[in-house]
């Protein structure tokens, strides 16, 4: 009875580990937009910020030798990786210049080729963009969505090279299974092939892609400075790949469209009225893996405001109009008549009746039958 217990045991161990032992993807998205950080830059700074993230991605890494991360940085300017790095040659020198390393050298190798390529590239990015601020050249909208398309076509090179891998490991499976399948039938004859080869086809079956997520920290009270129709296709892409989209929003005011963003993708939306309390959030809320979320309660948003925005002056509506074949939205009909997104027609008598101004009804005096009767009487 013992070694059927202890059978059973070690099975059904092995099972469940094989299951939740998935590799994950987490992208970091960090808004240095200065407006926002001035705005609450007596509660924390951006420096602070920072450490905490790289705390948050030693986590992450700490959790499965798989994992893996990325950091992208976006400002008012641009948007850019800066872990993994483009350049390969940079990533090696800051491995090689082990003498001049910002952190302890007994740490573990992949928190320090992070932590240092992290703070080396954002203190160059943040300089780049002071740069180009005082030269003028600043816009006056946000990329944070360009910055999210770039974790979304990350997120999908990943896994394409994780599901790569994934039939090369199970044709190797399957090939190695094959040769000892073909030598104990040239030992023993046809018997007992059959277990080598359902644990092969479990092996091959049972592997599952790369689970991915990305989270959003952003100082930025204004929503009048990202672009609502590329979020929006952001969004759409999210859903298909099954990423999620968690917002940790720092400053005074919430941000609409990234509330939506989060609830469309089955994220996390936390407006942060204490910053300084950052890291205790990032290892609670947003430490969780999506897949273990439907099991944990976890902080909702239930206030969401769907606010869109005008297609063609880009202004947040309230009462507009929408296109029926592109379900294109207009704080006004075009002079031409035409939809500014699919250049379909409108209906001149439907445009007549909507932007025909409101009239006031005068109520008609009541005719009396026989004037002569009442005035006889």
């Amino acid at each position: 009875m013992d070694a059927i217990s202890d059978r059973v045991f070690t099975e059904s161990s092995l099972e469940s580990s094989s299951t939740t032992d998935e590799p994950s993807l987490l992208t970091i998205i960090l808004d240095i937009s200065p407006r926002g950080w001035f705005h609450i830059r007596n509660s924390i700074s951006l420096q602070d910020v920072a450490k905490s993230l790289l705390v948050f991605l030693n986590g992450h890494l700490s959790i499965n030798n798989s994992n893996q991360v990325a950091f992208i940085a976006s400002s008012s300017q641009t948007s850019k990786f800066l872990y993994p790095h483009p350049s390969i040659q940079s990533t090696n020198e800051a491995e090689s210049n082990s003498t001049k390393s910002k952190v302890s050298p007994g740490m573990y190798r992949q928190f320090k080729n992070v932590d240092e390529v992290v703070l080396q590239e954002l203190n160059q990015f943040i300089k780049d963009t002071s740069e180009n601020a005082q030269n003028g050249s600043s816009k006056g909208h946000s990329s944070i969505t360009g910055a999210i398309s770039m974790a979304l076509t990350y997120t999908y090179r990943m896994s394409i090279l994780d599901q790569s891998v994934q039939t090369t490991t199970a044709s190797a499976i399957s090939t190695s299974s094959a040769m000892n399948n073909a030598i104990k039938r040239t030992d023993a004859g046809s018997g007992g092939t059959g277990s080598t080869t359902t644990s092969a086809t479990a092996a091959a079956t049972t592997s599952s892609s790369i689970k991915s997520r990305i989270l959003i920290v952003s100082a930025n009270d204004g929503d009048d400075s990202i672009n609502y129709i590329p979020l929006m296709n952001c969004i759409f892409t999210a859903q298909k790949l099954k990423v999620s989209i968690d917002v940790a929003k720092l400053g005074f005011k919430n941000s609409s469209y990234l509330q939506q963003a989060s609830d469309a993708t089955n994220g996390v939306y936390l407006h942060l009225q204490d910053p300084q309390a950052i890291i205790q959030v990032l290892a609670t809320a947003f430490f969780i893996e999506p897949n273990l979320r439907p099991y944990v309660i976890l902080p909702t948003n239930s206030q969401v405001n769907y606010k869109a925005s005008c297609f063609v002056t880009k202004r947040p509506v309230d009462v507009g109009f929408v296109c029926s074949v592109c379900l294109c939205i207009m704080s006004q009909v075009p002079d031409d008549g035409k939809c500014p997104a699919c250049s379909s027609d409108f209906d001149k008598r439907s445009v007549k009746e909507l932007t025909r101004e409101p009239q006031v009804v005068t109520k008609k005096k009541r005719k009396l039958e026989d004037a002569s009767k009442v005035n006889g009487s």
